[in-house]
């Protein structure tokens, strides 16, 4: 590592590295991945019979779209990426990821967690009015603790939309906005925040539904 700090990298070897691998896959569908959840809540509650029945199939369904999707953009970046670098440009011995890729690679992930995550937050408040609606609609039905139960897992998805909103739409747009400013220290300090805020999301997410959520708590235990 300490010889590294000091060695210019060239495009090709800075594409390779384990975190781009990880950062071209792991940053977008982050995103994608909560659009997803949201997604598969509104179908639950759009046609609960259908989702019943075939709960397995509309989940893996949707999980291969999503994944097919991507994979099909990073690997034409990946390759557009490789074919497009010389060895004349020299970068950055940490490898930025900006650096390590072509513009419309980075541009493409940038817009997917923007459009993403806001489209999530969009469809969390959606699913959270129908759910209300069919509450409502079954108060006649439903014993005292059902209704509590209910009234639980709504107010449990609006935390999750207010985290999710907090933690990672405000960062990544902070990140847009402020990122490329001309001060070095003030851009780090931008990407560093946006980063641990969108990577500590998943476990404020997960911290909610075993904090809110007994049986869930439990199941995961057994797990």
């Amino acid at each position: 590592l300490v010889p590294g700090t000091t060695t210019l990298r060239s495009r090709t070897f800075c594409m390779l590295m384990p975190w781009n691998l990880l950062f071209v896959w792991s940053d977008p569908m982050s995103a994608v991945v909560q659009l997803a959840i949201s997604l598969d809540h509104l179908i639950s509650l759009l046609a609960p019979i259908s989702y019943y029945k075939r709960p397995l199939t509309i989940q893996m369904t949707q999980t291969s779209l999503w994944h097919v999707s991507w994979s099909a953009v990073a690997i034409a970046g990946w390759t557009t990426t490789l074919l497009t670098s010389n060895g004349k440009a020299t970068l950055s011995p940490i490898c930025w990821f900006g650096s390590s890729v072509i513009r419309q690679l980075t541009d493409t992930i940038i817009y997917t967690r923007i459009i993403g995550s806001t489209l999530a937050v969009s469809l969390y408040i959606l699913v959270f009015l129908v759910s209300r609606r069919h509450v409502q609609r079954m108060a006649g039905l439903l014993s005292t603790d059902e209704r509590a139960l209910k009234k639980g897992r709504q107010l449990s998805m609006l935390v999750s939309c207010l985290a999710t909103f907090a933690l990672y739409v405000v960062p990544i747009i902070v990140e847009v906005i402020w990122g490329g400013t001309e001060d070095e220290f003030l851009a780090d300090l931008i990407a560093i925040y946006s980063q641990l805020s969108t990577l500590l999301n998943p476990l404020v997410q997960a911290l909610i539904i075993v904090s809110r959520h007994a049986d869930i708590a439990e199941s995961m235990l057994q797990v």
